[in-house]
């Protein structure tokens, strides 16, 4: 009897906290990999420093938008924790363009018969942030882009010299 393993993306809107789930036929090295080494092909090629051992830092950016994180725990396979120590959100309506300081985002590896899934936790981006509206589908986007990389091999990350994502005309 052969399995058969569909892909899929799973949202919980009902959280405090941003969350979602991703389940691909990788293995959780695969897919351990792309969060750790592979960030640039799937969130934004605006990309600088290390980011596969715990005590890494990196900076990425999107345009202006500029955020440094501290990977805060790293355990291969298993889960990776970034911190984010500097945010900068480039937007006019926004007041409070550095909120993501010192939010969480968690990213947990499971595996079994039925693949691999991924669960991403921000932790601290709800509705009480300012950016809420915007981050939301912009995670959204690049959780997609995360496992179209994971099941396909090409992500659509931020790149520098284009000016906006589909998502962003929705704003």
């Amino acid at each position: 009897m052969q399995t058969v393993i569909v892909n899929s993306i799973k949202s919980k809107k009902d959280m405090n906290d941003y969350q979602k789930s991703i389940t691909v036929n990788n293995t959780a090295e695969e897919v351990y990999s792309a969060i750790t080494e592979h960030i640039q092909e799937w969130w934004s090629d605006d990309f600088s420093g290390a980011s596969a051992q715990k005590g890494d830092h990196y900076t990425i950016a999107f345009g202006k938008t500029r955020k440094t994180f501290e990977i805060a725990e790293a355990i291969p396979n298993r889960q990776v924790i970034w911190l984010c120590r500097k945010a900068y959100i480039d937007m006019a309506a926004l007041k409070k363009k550095y909120e993501w300081e010192g939010t969480r985002l968690i990213w947990t590896i499971t595996g079994d018969d039925h693949g691999t899934t991924l669960t991403f936790l921000h932790e601290g981006l709800n509705k009480s942030f300012e950016c809420y509206d915007v981050c939301e589908p912009g995670w959204d986007y690049f959780i997609a882009s995360l496992h179209a990389f994971l099941t396909t091999g090409s992500g659509t990350p931020y790149h520098k010299l284009e000016a906006k994502l589909e998502w962003e005309d929705k704003k």
